[in-house]
């Protein structure tokens, strides 16, 4: 009895065997197949983050870039600003010393009251209306016309010319003279405040 046994013992040692070596190929091959797609899992999670920073990155130097040109703009624009108050102020104390000038005020004055039709009146602030009153009697022999000085307290220095016989009126006052420098002027300015890409 024992010669049969043993056959049948060695066959199902082997059978289990068997068995358990095809169990352990499959459980290795699944863990493979597993381990695989995990790492495939793992490396395309990698690169979708990678991307997402990249594109994170992208955007926040992107953000960066036009914060910076927004800041670069509007330090222009106060320039900009900053730069024609202090060209008005400049232009403003230059007419207001220019049109107090009796040397300026006796040689512009004749040549003016001679372009116009009709007699003319002068309009002035106090300090250059007694320096017209000064001049008004060689500026009438001179023009051969007639005329007065109007003083108004609320004018700066300079003058206004008035004509009788028509609408003509010379605007000669520090602020009307500053406006016309300011004016002349601003278009330069603008030309070297431009960002160079815009000069190109």
């Amino acid at each position: 009895m024992s010669d049969t046994i043993q056959p049948l013992l060695e066959r199902i040692q082997k059978e289990g065997l068997q068995k358990a070596e095809t169990q352990r190929d499959q459980i290795l091959a699944d863990a493979k197949s597993k381990a695989a797609s995990l790492l495939e899992d793992a490396k395309a999670e990698a690169i979708k983050i990678k991307a997402d920073a990249e594109k994170q990155a992208e955007a926040s130097v992107a953000r960066g870039q036009t914060a910076l040109e927004q800041a670069a703009r509007d330090l222009l624009l106060k320039l900009r600003t900053e730069m024609a108050r202090q060209v008005n102020t400049a232009a403003e104390k230059a007419a207001t010393a220019t049109l107090s000038s009796e040397e300026i005020l006796s040689q512009v004055l004749p040549e003016l009251a001679k372009s116009g039709s009709g007699n003319f009146e002068l309009e002035a602030g106090s300090a250059t209306s007694e320096k017209l009153k000064a001049l008004l009697p060689a500026l009438l022999r001179d023009s051969g016309k007639g005329g007065e000085v109007v003083m108004n307290p609320k004018s700066g220095a300079g003058f206004q010319l008035r004509f009788s016989e028509s609408a003509e009126a010379v605007d000669f006052s520090s602020q009307a003279v500053a406006d016309w420098v300011s004016q002349l002027l601003r278009p330069e300015l603008s030309a070297l405040l431009r960002p160079q890409t815009d000069k190109e």
